[in-house]
Formats: structure tokens, C-alpha cells, sequence
């Protein structure tokens, strides 16, 4: 007999069910990662993006059926996602916070909270920046450059892939890593 467990995960419709040793795993791995960014001023932040990235694994494995997760499914999303900082010896996920392992960060634009194109979007997600920096930035680039800005904007809007939520970009770098 298994015991079901049900999980709500940020960013989530609805909760996932996951057998007793998959919830088990899924709570050891939150628990290192929230003890990896215990200082961190955005460490809430960054447990939310990670809630949202297993959960958009989690609802692919899924599926449109309502089964029951395993051990097996949260391990390879785990997997996947990699070890939490200081602890990658010990089960062999990737780093999160911190001491993360570069990888290559690609610029997207991205639609979700768009002005216009999504670009300035793409590029405060890429660079870890208040998109309303962003904006302001592009504006007085544009009032400074006598109308470059809006050139560069406008080249940007076309070259850039779309990505339809800052989710979505977080699972691209999850599979460009």
C-alpha cells in the first residue's frame, strides 16, 4: 500500500499527487535548497523559481492524466534540474543559488507583462534587472541617440525568439544547461 501525497508547488493550477517516497525526496531536496540561500535577500525568490521550474517538469511528465507521480518521475526532474549548492556529492543534483554552474543564458523576449514586443522583458530577465530600469534605460537611449534605441529595439523585436512567460524562459536555460 502507498500513501498519496498532495503537493502545491508555485505557479501551479493545480496540486500534484506524488506517492510517499516521491514527496519524501521532492521535501529533502526544497529543504537543502532553502538551507543553501539562507542569507540570500531573494532567497524566497529563488525557492519560487525552483518551485516553478519541478512543477513545469512535474505537470510534463504528467501529462493530461491525473496519475500519481513517482519516486522515479521526481527523481528525473530532479535530475534534470541538478544538486542543491553544497550538496552535489551527496545525490548528484545540480547547484542552485550562489555557486550555481555557469551555463549559457540565452536572451529571449518574453510576452507575459510585454509593453510592446516583450523585449525589455527578455533582457531585465536575462540580466537579473527591474524591467522598469529596462524601459527607462531604452528611453533615454533613444532621447540620448536621437532614435538608435528605438532601432535596437525594433532589430531586437524581430531577431529574438518569444517565449510566452518568464517560466517558460527559466525551463529554456533549464534545458540549454
Amino acid at each position: 500500500m502507498h500513501r498519496v501525497i498532495d503537493v502545491d508547488l508555485e505557479g501551479q493550477a493545480k496540486p500534484f499527487r506524488l506517492h510517499e517516497d516521491a514527496y519524501d525526496a521532492l521535501e529533502g531536496y526544497l529543504e537543502e535548497a532553502r538551507a543553501g540561500v539562507p542569507g540570500d535577500a531573494d532567497a524566497a525568490e529563488v525557492i519560487g523559481d525552483l518551485e516553478r521550474s519541478i512543477g513545469a517538469r512535474l505537470a510534463e511528465r504528467q501529462g493530461s492524466t491525473e496519475r500519481v507521480l513517482s519516486l522515479a518521475d521526481v527523481d528525473a526532474v530532479l535530475t534534470a534540474i541538478g544538486p542543491v549548492a553544497g550538496d552535489e556529492k551527496a545525490h548528484g543534483f545540480g547547484p542552485i543559488g550562489g555557486s550555481r554552474t555557469p551555463h549559457r543564458r540565452r536572451l529571449f523576449r518574453i510576452r507575459a507583462g510585454q509593453q510592446i514586443a516583450g523585449v525589455c522583458q527578455g533582457l531585465a530577465a536575462y540580466s537579473e534587472i527591474d524591467v522598469a530600469w529596462v524601459r527607462t534605460i531604452f528611453v533615454l537611449g533613444t532621447v540620448v541617440s536621437a532614435g538608435f534605441g528605438l532601432l535596437v529595439y525594433l532589430a531586437l523585436a524581430f531577431i529574438l525568439p518569444v517565449v510566452p512567460s518568464h517560466e517558460a524562459w527559466i525551463a529554456a536555460m533549464d534545458e540549454a544547461a
